[in-house]
């Protein structure tokens, strides 16, 4: 079974992003025993790095630690830099986030890179899978301005975020809930 993938994006006045990427999994298609935990937690973030390095137009290594994580492009550039992790893991949800700390597609002289969350929480009767960006500054609008970089934003980085997050989002729900990936 396939679930269907939900994206919203927005820039706000000075052209930080807020974008939110999810699905949502009924109830009744997970196992009785399903609980939000660290092995969850885990789970979740190796499916999302490993959708980077597969997805990515752009061949993506990707360099973990306890508490950072760099993707880096070809000739090793380095795309963005996760770092200070945090993980909430409890009754109503299983979530990682980092601190946006660096890299080329982030904008230069920002005080602020925004933040990185990816997890699962439970609505009412279901699981909402999600990764989500706060107060993102892209390069590219920091460097053409609000219109044309967000325009220009829309068309590239937007497009393939966007695969990245669906390839992520319903692998990550076909292997919870143990069905083929469709």
């Amino acid at each position: 079974m396939s679930y269907v993938v939900q994206h919203q994006y927005r820039f706000d006045a000075q052209g930080k992003l807020d974008a939110d990427d999810w699905l949502v999994i009924p109830r009744s298609d997970l196992a009785p025993s399903f609980q939000l935990d660290d092995v969850l937690a885990q789970t979740i973030v190796r499916f999302y790095f490993d959708a980077v390095a597969e997805f990515s137009i752009l061949p993506i290594q990707v360099i973990q630690s306890a508490q950072s994580a760099q993707l880096r492009a070809p000739f090793g550039k380095t795309a963005l830099i996760f770092a200070e992790s945090e993980r909430v893991v409890d009754a109503r949800r299983a979530e990682t986030s980092w601190q946006i700390a660096g890299g080329f597609l982030l904008a230069h002289r920002v005080n602020y890179g925004g933040r990185f969350y990816l997890g699962a929480e439970w609505q009412t009767d279901a699981l909402k899978l999600y990764a989500a960006i706060r107060r993102y500054p892209p390069r590219v609008v920091n460097n053409f301005g609000i219109a044309r970089g967000t325009a220009l934003y829309r068309q590239t980085q937007e497009r393939i975020h966007r695969r990245v997050q669906e390839k992520f989002l319903q692998r990550l729900a076909a292997h919870i809930t143990h069905r083929a990936e469709r």
